[in-house]
């Protein structure tokens, strides 16, 4: 992809990007229970930021963000979205800027219908060019690592 100073590749005409995510859960409010392991969250806000903030540096390390997205989000992330299997792992589908919601691809079935996107995580989405990793976005569910895939 060619990164001009202009950054025209990386606005979202369509109103639609597709993203994955690496998320770390945090225990804010009663009881949090990471769905892919099946097991309680215990850490704070600031222990799920500084993990994830080692997850960042594991991205940058050898290959590149590209090829250790997967498999990073595959071993930590504490989304559902972690257990699609290869290219897939922590795909949220296609984010709507208006609409705000995930929309599986050619479905209109109501079986279909994704929870909505933090107001916070659809603003990162939409900064993004495709193959970049945003920084830490943190939500009231956990702190979430974004890479758009197109």
């Amino acid at each position: 992809g060619a990164s001009g100073a202009g950054g025209g590749e990386g606005a979202a005409e369509g109103g639609q990007v597709r993203v994955r995510q690496i998320l770390l859960r945090y225990a804010s409010s009663g009881k949090v229970t990471d769905p892919v392991r099946k097991r309680q969250v215990q850490r704070s806000q600031e222990q799920a930021e500084s993990k994830m903030l080692e997850v960042l540096k594991g991205l940058e390390a050898d290959g590149g963000p590209g090829a250790n997205f997967l498999r990073l989000c595959r071993e930590v992330s504490e989304c559902q979205s972690a257990l699609k299997g290869g290219e897939l792992a922590g795909d949220l589908g296609w984010l709507d800027r208006v609409k705000g919601s995930a929309q599986a691809a050619g479905s209109s079935s109501k079986a279909a219908v994704r929870p909505q996107v933090p107001p916070g995580l659809l603003r990162a989405a939409f900064e993004l060019a495709v193959g970049e990793v945003h920084d830490l976005v943190t939500s009231d569910i956990g702190v979430h690592l974004l890479q758009r895939t197109a």
